[in-house]
């Protein structure tokens, strides 16, 4: 039995849905590669935990987690390693309060738009510096996701992984300690429980509006995967900049012209036009500046080391 069938039989099993062939248009925020074979889209953390649990159990433990999109570049041609999408998983739910907190707990598919949202009903804040980020809360804790001088570590209270052996939904709370840029919590994150300030619905909203605005005034609004390279002593965008690569097009995908650690995607661009541009870029900034850019998206495929 093929890992395709043993999957499908699985998602039958946990009420899981089956996506057959959806494309990186439908899976990916740059929305230029490939398609996947299978996708599969559990409701719940539960059902999440079950699929995967059973899975491991039967020897698939290659399956990729995919959230909202971003930073994934799909390879062309067809994907046959199985994806789980996380975006049915959007609860976010009030746990509790203190004097000095608000505690939510939200779904790993949660977007982070919505988590921005759920802060102003409970009045509090601290996320507002992701508005507009087309990320989702699993996706962000794994990232250790950060903007304008601001980590989501900061905020989190604990996280919740599966362990793939036992099948059970262990609670981190001291891991988010290791965080550092760029780098968050390890393993299947399925929710993570925040501990928010508490701050006035203007004052939030007036964040989130600040923010929003800073990011359309210096990102490129074409499809992108979001920022290409971590940025080094300098910033990764001013360093591809000063090598003169802003603009260089292939394809359908160009260095942006308005911050050069953007590759987007001007229309039909293959992932093999975005990954050929970010090795251009990565090689001219290693022989203008001997610095050795480090990316920060990953490229989905069935040659994934896991």
């Amino acid at each position: 039995m093929g890992v395709t069938e043993i999957c499908d039989r699985i998602a039958r099993s946990t009420g899981t849905e089956i996506l057959k062939n959806p494309t990186a248009e439908r899976l990916t925020t740059f929305k230029g590669g490939g398609e996947a074979e299978r996708v599969y889209a559990p409701r719940s953390t539960e059902r999440a935990a079950e699929f995967l649990s059973e899975c491991a159990a039967r020897g698939v433990n290659d399956v990729f987690l995919l959230g909202g999109g971003s930073n994934v570049i799909l390879a062309d041609g067809e994907l046959m390693r199985p994806v789980l999408l996380t975006r049915e998983m959007r609860g976010i739910d009030f746990v509790g309060e203190d004097d000095g907190c608000v505690y939510l707990r939200a779904e790993c598919g949660a977007g982070t738009g919505a988590l921005i949202a759920k802060c102003a009903e409970y009045g509090c804040g601290g996320a507002e510096f992701l508005a507009g980020v087309p990320a989702t809360v699993g996706g962000a804790a794994h990232m250790n996701a950060g903007a304008f001088g601001y980590e989501i570590k900061d905020y989190i209270y604990e996280y919740e992984v599966l362990n793939p052996v036992s099948g059970e939904i262990e609670k981190r709370k001291d891991a988010r300690t290791a965080f550092s840029y760029r780098r968050g919590a390890e393993g299947t994150v399925l929710a993570v429980t925040f501990a928010f300030p508490h701050i006035s619905r203007e004052e939030a909203e007036r964040a989130r509006a600040e923010y929003v605005a800073a990011r359309r005034r210096k990102q490129p609004r074409l499809p992108s995967c979001g920022s290409v390279f971590r940025n080094a002593d300098l910033p990764a965008g001013a360093l591809v900049a000063g090598a003169g690569l802003k603009g260089v097009r292939l394809g359908g995908a160009e260095i942006s012209r308005v911050h050069a650690n953007f590759i987007v995607n001007v229309g039909g661009a293959s992932a093999d036009d975005f990954l050929t541009l970010a090795d251009i870029a990565a090689k001219r900034v290693a022989e203008e500046y001997g610095i050795r850019l480090q990316k920060e998206f990953v490229t989905l495929s069935d040659d994934l080391p896991f």
